[in-house]
């Protein structure tokens, strides 16, 4: 076949090269693609993107090199059909109960020192951006946490912090370590100034080797298989003041009645803090950042569940729900496609400080593939791949 040779492309990554590889003649990737088209399970035509962005018949982009470093895309990552078929391979060991889910298995996955400043760093987060720095707001406040994970550690640093209670409810039962988990908290409890190791004096017990363990009780629990679309008796109206999650609203099977649940068990001047991240979890990130959004609803449904489920709710599905639900709010992006957090999260996107043209450009090429209603949604829209909300003042 002889060398590979570089073929420069500019309306999608600037200063960007790719190289084409030998592929089959029938690459089951694009044929499978023009299938679900033809079947309409998908939007768009028959004909594929420049084959920079989406795989197509004999045009595997195999190799992506930026600047000095060459990124190599193997060949199920390349192949919608592979990717989704190796994606369903581990949904299938879900259902089987031959493995754990794998998201939120923080304190397993960092070990306890790691884990105690990811812990830190959320609440800080909640304070800086749900609170607007005003620390006080979570002081005397009954907390509902959605999504903690294999650990506790968010909740024990809230009530740390002030708040009176926290419950704490997750939809699935994800891999964990009791062995990390009680260094977690033994580390967490061990960086608390005085008044908030007194504040947690009726919620841990520390053994004689001061080993600290979360008691259960009035002021702390958790539910673990039980998702917030649930009527699960932890979730009565207006019992909390405050509903908070991290990096979990994206999960939620159902988010308009996810959603309706937290509003509801609010007490009338409650607040939500949430951050949650729109990107696609590696899933076909390889060919695109949003190739995710071009599959119609029901095939996505059968791709994306049940580990983890995505639901591909975005910007205008949070702001629609935000200005329906509470008087005052605020909307923060944390990120733009796949780069790293934007620091200090803005309220507005700036172009050129927080965005390149060549991030317009990707959305651009393939808004045309895009299914409804993702394809209308506006430029801006789609860059943001991750936003923190913050919402007080309930409406009936």
């Amino acid at each position: 076949a002889g060398p590979s040779k570089p073929i420069e492309r500019t309306n999608l990554w600037k200063n960007c090269t790719f190289t084409r590889l030998p592929v089959p003649l029938l690459d089951p990737g694009s044929l499978f693609l023009r299938l679900l088209t033809r079947l309409g399970f998908r939007s768009g035509s028959n004909h594929d993107l420049p084959c920079c962005t989406l795989p197509a018949i004999l045009n595997y982009p195999s190799v992506l090199k930026l600047g000095t470093k060459e990124v190599t895309l193997s060949f199920v990552d390349r192949s919608p059909l592979l990717a989704a078929l190796n994606y369903f391979k581990g949904q299938v060991s879900y259902r089987l109960g031959l493995r754990r889910h794998q998201s939120g298995s923080t304190g397993l996955q960092l070990g306890a020192e790691a884990t105690v400043e990811y812990v830190r760093r959320v609440a800080s987060d909640y304070v800086r951006y749900g609170a607007g720095g005003d620390a006080t707001r979570l002081e005397g406040k009954d907390v509902l946490e959605i999504g903690p994970g294999d650990n506790l550690g968010v909740a024990l640093m809230l009530l740390a912090r002030g708040a009176r209670s926290v419950t704490c409810m997750d939809g699935f039962v994800p891999r964990s370590s009791e062995e990390t988990n009680r260094r977690i908290y033994t580390t967490l409890y061990q960086s608390l100034d005085e008044a908030q190791r007194d504040r947690l004096a009726d919620v841990v017990k520390l053994d004689q080797n001061g080993v600290v363990c979360p008691q259960m009780g009035d002021r702390l629990a958790a539910f673990y298989g039980a998702s917030i679309e649930s009527n699960h008796p932890a979730l009565t109206p207006e019992r909390y003041d405050l509903v908070v999650s991290r990096a979990v609203l994206e999960h939620v099977g159902d988010l308009n009645a996810g959603w309706r649940m937290m509003h509801s068990t609010l007490r009338r001047d409650g607040e939500m803090w949430h951050k949650v991240d729109f990107r696609s979890h590696k899933l076909f990130e390889q060919i695109h950042p949003l190739f995710f959004l071009t599959f119609e609803e029901r095939v996505w449904r059968l791709i994306s569940r049940p580990d983890p489920t995505l639901n591909r709710a975005r910007l205008p599905e949070y702001r629609a729900l935000l200005q329906q639900d509470f008087s005052e709010w605020t909307i923060y992006t944390t990120h733009v496609f796949n780069r790293c957090d934007l620091e200090p999260h803005p309220v507005s996107l700036v172009a050129g400080r927080d965005y390149q043209q060549a991030d317009v450009d990707q959305v651009q090429v393939i808004r045309s593939r895009l299914a409804l209603p993702f394809r209308e949604y506006s430029d801006n829209d789609l860059l943001v791949s991750g936003i923190f909300l913050s919402a007080r003042k309930k409406r009936n």
